[in-house]
């Protein structure tokens, strides 16, 4: 048995085509990506009217206090007025930064054609923020007197399942398989042959 020379291949890539990409890994990150799009879309805008219903709480309360010092029988102190608007004033800059920060998601899920890992890991780490928005808007509500809000919890369970999403098998094989297509096919080395026997 003869051995004949060989040549190690940059990355483990072998002359030829990219392998193919299988058609389930290539619809579950389509549909991953896609999803993640939408999820983060709807996310900057339901951050975005909360922290304007925030705003419009403010107007309210200044308008209680307002009607107190009128002479109005509003039961609630001015001191109490004064710690909803600080509240609220500290609500409103969560979720604009919030939504700000759910950007990088939306960009992160249009760029997972390309195969970059970085892609991915970038999507995963950006989908915390919305769930932390989501927590800290419902213990505000509930501490505003909205214990019905606590539902909204469920808003959380888009960002968890994407999570998962991003990182199956599935998910893995098509990203690898575009980013080998990507990348240049090497060139046969002079003197190069397979082993042979």
């Amino acid at each position: 048995m003869h051995q004949g020379p060989q040549q190690p291949w940059p990355a483990g890539r072998q002359p030829g085509p990219p392998p193919a990409e299988p058609p389930r890994s290539t619809a579950m990150l389509t549909a991953t990506w896609v999803v993640t799009s939408i999820v983060g879309l709807a996310y900057i805008g339901l951050f975005v009217l909360m922290g304007l219903g925030a705003s419009d709480e403010i107007s309210t309360i200044e308008k209680l206090k307002e009607m107190k010092a009128g002479g109005a029988p509003i039961t609630n102190t001015v001191e109490d007025l004064d710690e909803s608007i600080a509240e609220n004033e500290l609500a409103i800059v969560v979720f604009f930064v919030g939504a700000a920060l759910t950007l990088p998601l939306v960009i992160a899920s249009f760029l997972a054609g390309t195969g970059r890992a970085w892609v991915r890991v970038t999507a995963t780490i950006f989908l915390v923020p919305p769930i932390v928005v989501i927590v800290f808007g419902v213990v505000h509500d509930i501490r505003d007197g909205h214990p019905e809000n606590a539902f909204a919890l469920v808003f959380t369970l888009p960002a968890i399942v994407l999570a998962i999403l991003w990182w199956l098998p599935a998910t893995t094989r098509a990203m690898t398989a575009r980013r080998l297509k990507r990348e240049p096919v090497p060139p046969v080395p002079q003197g190069y042959h397979p082993a042979y026997r």
